[in-house]
């Protein structure tokens, strides 16, 4: 069992390593709520690490 994050304030810097585990770790955080899974999903798609979806989903 892991613990949820406690931190989801966005980061001076967000590399696309740091990214891809901000993404892992808040992975039930919902995006329009949790500021730093937004932020590491705009870096990668930033990168072209991710294609964002052509349609509104909604949940995590």
């Amino acid at each position: 069992m892991t613990l949820p994050p406690t931190n989801h304030d966005r980061l001076p810097v967000m590399t696309v390593g740091c990214a891809h585990l901000v993404m892992q770790q808040h992975i039930n955080c919902l995006l329009f709520v949790c500021p730093v899974k937004a932020q590491a999903k705009a870096r990668l798609v930033e990168d072209g690490k991710m294609v964002p979806a052509n349609v509104v989903h909604f949940g995590y």
